[in-house]
């Protein structure tokens, strides 16, 4: 396969992904809508929308795989990928290749912020039913947080009122 070949045939591939990217960022920030709104049934909606394309997107790599292979010449990982484009010097792949990172890490960061929103939602629903089993607020978990960011729930130590 000639060179402009195979940077053509990549430039597709990666102007797909972009375009499988920035869908993935519209359901993100659909259930980070549902999950700001309070909203069940669109926080259903959106996770079904973003399961099936998760599933969609796994399918779509497994069968792009063989054909990067071709274009690169080995089994493609992302280092020899990046090192093909960059090795182009293709002005148009290059472009691409960064577009795609960027809407990836956009992805991933609102991914991380729903994360953060629903486990602070589950807290919150946590703590409610807490109190209605008889815990106290002092005897609710003393929240801090570990290195990663990461809520480290630690229970407090005192007994229930049910229980007493």
């Amino acid at each position: 396969m000639s060179n402009s070949t195979a940077e053509y045939r990549l430039l597709i591939l990666l102007e797909i992904q972009q375009q499988n990217a920035v869908r993935m960022l519209e359901v993100l920030q659909q259930e980070y809508d549902a999950l700001k709104g309070n909203d069940r049934q669109a926080f259903e909606q959106a996770m079904d929308a973003k399961l099936k394309h998760i599933n969609d997107l796994e399918q779509q790599e497994l069968s792009s795989q063989p054909e990067l292979e071709k274009i690169i010449g080995s089994p493609a990982d992302r280092r020899q990928l990046e090192a093909f484009i960059i090795n182009s010097k293709n002005p148009q792949l290059v472009a691409e290749w960064r577009s795609l990172h960027a809407a990836l890490k956009q992805c991933h960061e609102q991914n991380l912020l729903n994360q953060r929103i629903l486990e602070a939602s589950q807290a919150q629903v946590q703590q409610a039913l807490s109190l209605l089993h008889g815990k106290s607020h002092e005897q609710l978990s003393s929240h801090t947080y570990r290195d990663s960011g990461k809520s480290d729930h630690r229970p407090a130590q005192g007994q229930s009122i049910a229980i007493a």
